[in-house]
Formats: C-alpha cells, sequence, structure tokens
C-alpha cells in the first residue's frame, strides 16, 4: 500500500488484464429520477452501488438564479468534484507505481464559465471559457519527475479523458403510453393500419384482415408484450 493505492492488487489485475485486454471493456450505467412529486428540496436523485458500501443515495439541485432551491449539490460541482477524484486517484497511483510517496496531496479545480447558453440568451456560446486543475503536493520527487506523472495520469484518467475528447450521447427517448393508447397500439397492423392485430395462442400477432404477421410479442411467462 502506498498512497492509499492497494498497488499489489492493482499489479495482479493489471497483468491479469494485459493478458486478455477484452477485460479492459466495461458497461457503466447511471439511472435517475427529477423528483417531478416534490415541491421542494433536491431536483434529481440517483442510486450508485459501490462494491462495499452497497447503494449511495445522491442527489443535486440546480442553483437559485437557474431556477432551482440550491438545496443540494449542483451537477456541476458533482462533475468537477468527480475529476478532481478520478484525476488524484490516477496521480497518486502512477506516483506509486514509480515509487513516490506523497507526504501530502491536494487537488483544487477552478471553472471559468459562461451562462448565457443556460440562459438561452445564445446558443452555442461556450458554457466553460477555461478550466484549471492545481495539484499541491509534498514529496522527495524531484518536478521534472511529478511531470512525468502528470503526464502519466493526463493520458491513463477516464475522467481527463471525457473532460478532453469529444464525446457526443446518442439520445434516445422513451416516451410512456397510458395503458389504454397502448393497447390500442398492439391492435393496430403496420401494413393495412386497421385495428384488427390479435395476439395468438404462440404468443406471436397476426393481422385478422391482411393476414400481416404482427410486431409484437406476449411473453406467457409474465404477460410482458415487447417488439420483435
Amino acid at each position: 500500500m502506498l498512497n492509499r493505492i492497494n498497488l499489489e492488487e492493482f499489479k495482479k489485475i493489471q497483468d491479469k488484464y494485459g493478458k486478455d485486454l477484452s477485460q479492459c471493456k466495461k458497461t457503466l450505467e447511471v439511472k435517475g429520477q427529477w423528483l417531478l412529486e416534490e415541491d421542494s428540496g433536491p431536483q434529481f436523485e440517483t442510486k450508485l452501488r459501490t462494491e462495499r458500501a452497497g447503494l449511495i443515495t445522491v442527489r443535486t439541485d440546480e442553483t437559485i438564479i437557474l431556477g432551482g432551491g440550491g438545496t443540494a449539490v449542483h451537477p456541476v460541482h458533482y462533475c468537477m468534484a468527480g475529476l478532481c477524484g478520478c484525476f488524484s486517484a490516477a496521480f497518486a497511483k502512477w506516483a506509486g507505481m514509480t515509487g513516490i510517496e506523497l507526504r501530502k496531496f491536494e487537488i483544487r479545480a477552478v471553472a471559468d464559465i459562461d451562462l448565457t447558453a443556460g440562459f438561452g440568451l445564445g446558443d452555442g456560446v461556450p458554457a466553460v471559457d477555461k478550466m484549471t486543475l492545481e495539484l499541491t503536493v509534498d514529496c522527495d520527487a524531484s518536478p521534472e519527475e511529478l511531470n512525468e506523472v502528470i503526464e502519466l495520469t493526463k493520458k491513463r484518467c477516464f475522467c481527463y479523458f471525457c473532460m478532453t475528447t469529444p464525446i457526443i450521447p446518442e439520445i434516445a427517448l422513451i416516451r410512456e403510453i397510458p395503458a389504454p393508447e397502448l393497447e390500442l397500439i398492439h391492435t393496430i397492423c403496420p401494413t393495412c393500419f386497421e385495428k384488427t392485430m390479435a395476439f395468438t395462442e404462440e404468443g406471436t400477432q397476426v393481422c385478422n384482415n391482411c393476414g400481416e404477421e404482427g410486431i409484437f410479442v406476449r411473453i406467457p411467462e409474465t404477460g410482458e408484450i415487447i417488439l420483435k
């Protein structure tokens, strides 16, 4: 253990994954809810799973000037805190991997922002003018050695990659449809557009008008209806 990084365990996994790089591929997921049923307090809530501490509830709120109540941490501050936490973890790790022991390590993120687009006063105006990461360390390493660790960290920190690389999320809109409307959709034929689609005993669909096979399937065990 060095710099609060379990280097021995990290090296074991590093060696294991080095023999099969496909194990480096992971999928991360966060799911949350906008708290419409609440009149005040945090606006958004998500539960994040940890390996040893179970589920942790995280809530956010917009600032007052942006229409929120200022009752919880703003999402942007979580973003900055995530960058600081991720970058400091990577820095401490790669410092330790090169034998550098940190006696003190602090990190500070400063962002100069522009709320023009946020207020709808001008689309296309960059939201961030400048961001600075300030690292304060106490150790025996030379500035040259520390700069080498910084360069390694910039290449290997996940959050730094996300902050410096254009990543365009795909937006998928899922509209919940009331049960009566949903049942109606299941009966409309995609070919003749008549309300003549019916489920067979096998759970598939067929149109009683034109014979078209349906696009929905009913799961016998649960009754759930899904797209083919």
